[in-house]
């Protein structure tokens, strides 16, 4: 099942814990991965470059 018609199942099923067992192991491949180190100024840029890619892309 894809990401996305798991995502809906979860939603629409919130007691079934396998599903979302499943649902928070898939990989997300464009995810923004920000660690504890990295600071808050680099942070906004890295927020602030991902929100004009998702505008420029819509």
């Amino acid at each position: 099942m894809p990401l996305n018609e798991l995502r809906k199942y979860v939603l629409k099923n919130r007691k079934d814990e396998t599903a979302w067992k499943e649902f928070v192991s898939r990989p997300r491949p464009h995810a923004i991965i920000v660690t504890p180190e990295t600071s808050l100024e680099e942070q906004e840029l890295i927020f602030r470059q991902a929100s004009s890619k998702k505008q420029n892309s819509d």
